[in-house]
């Protein structure tokens, strides 16, 4: 009986340290768990992010998520940023240290807020501090953080207080059927520039606009294919490194390509490629000497924005009259 008394009192001593010991560390075992990660991603419907310079707005209205409130959003990446979001863990309290360069990191700290129908479900702040990301949650004490399952990810490169960060990126999605004509002027080569139109029965001609050559012996299965790349041209991201200035002196320039596509309802989508310098000499008409060949530039319409788009995807677009002729 002394014995098991004695083993009684023994483990209530261990709990009560057990509980003293979670009470001087703050939760610090349980605070990923319970106010980083969160449950479920699907009950979130408004993320806000701001920067202290910037703030977007995301909304989700059904399945489909807008930026603030109106422009569609790319969807696979509010995914991504909520499942990241979701799996975020706590790996330690922040080492003294780090202190320092903790209240530095402040400066450039991304502020985040998530919303569910009812109201707020987590709001942190989340810097960078060494190469590793550092968080508090609702002004509490920082603690270093990581990503549940891949912890050597990068989380600040899938949030973005900016809102071109989110914009879907497609600068055309036109069916063949949809298009009534198509011109393509390539700047660097105006020889090879050629405007395909099609009439309301579908039949095609080619012709030069820097000349009187029209062209009606097509391969119609060259000229169908080639309507078929409009269905979906993609952008990989909009510019959010350059200043007001600096994307107007670009915009300012000879496009290297001047796209226009003319819907059968009207419309009118222009797309203007411009060559991305790598460094700063330019030649004596003021062109860059030097230009990647990977990317370039991309105006959509009047868009006062500029995008980043890769060489790849528009060179199927570019195109000489030889590729619609009958062999």
């Amino acid at each position: 009986m002394q014995t098991n008394r004695k083993q009684i009192l023994i483990t209530l001593g261990l709990i009560v340290a057990a509980a003293a010991l979670l009470l001087a560390f703050g939760r610090t075992l349980l605070v990923g768990a319970t106010d980083f990660g969160f449950i479920d991603a699907n009950k979130v419907c408004r993320i806000t992010i701001s920067d202290g310079e910037q703030q977007v707005q995301l909304r989700r209205r059904g399945h489909t998520w807008y930026v603030e409130g109106s422009k569609a959003a790319q969807q696979e990446r509010v995914a991504d940023a909520l499942f990241a979001l979701q799996m975020l863990q706590v790996k330690y309290p922040l080492p003294v240290e780090y202190t320092e360069a903790y209240k530095q990191a402040q400066d450039v700290a991304l502020r985040i807020s998530l919303s569910d129908w009812i109201g707020k479900m987590r709001s942190y702040t989340i810097c960078m501090v060494d190469t590793t990301p550092v968080g508090t949650i609702y002004a509490g004490k920082p603690y270093m953080l990581e990503v549940r399952g891949n912890e050597e990810l990068d989380i600040f490169s899938l949030l973005d207080a900016n809102p071109l960060f989110w914009y879907k990126t497609v600068a055309v999605s036109m069916t063949p059927s949809q298009i009534a004509a198509i011109t393509v002027e390539d700047l660097s080569q105006p020889e090879q520039s050629f405007r395909l139109s099609l009439d309301t029965l579908g039949r095609a001609e080619v012709s030069k606009p820097y000349s009187s050559e029209v062209f009606r012996n097509l391969n119609s299965d060259q000229v169908q294919r080639y309507l078929s790349y409009y269905q979906e041209v993609n952008f990989e991201r909009y510019v959010t490194n350059l200043g007001k200035e600096d994307i107007d002196a670009i915009m300012l320039t000879s496009p290297a390509c001047l796209i226009t596509i003319e819907g059968r309802d009207g419309a009118l989508r222009t797309l203007k490629l411009f060559y991305m310098p790598v460094g700063d000499a330019l030649d004596n008409f003021g062109r860059p000497t030097k230009v990647d060949f990977n990317r370039c530039y991309l105006q959509l319409d009047d868009d006062p924005n500029l995008a980043v788009a890769l060489w790849v995807d528009f060179d199927l677009l570019i195109k000489d009259v030889n590729f619609f002729l009958t062999k």
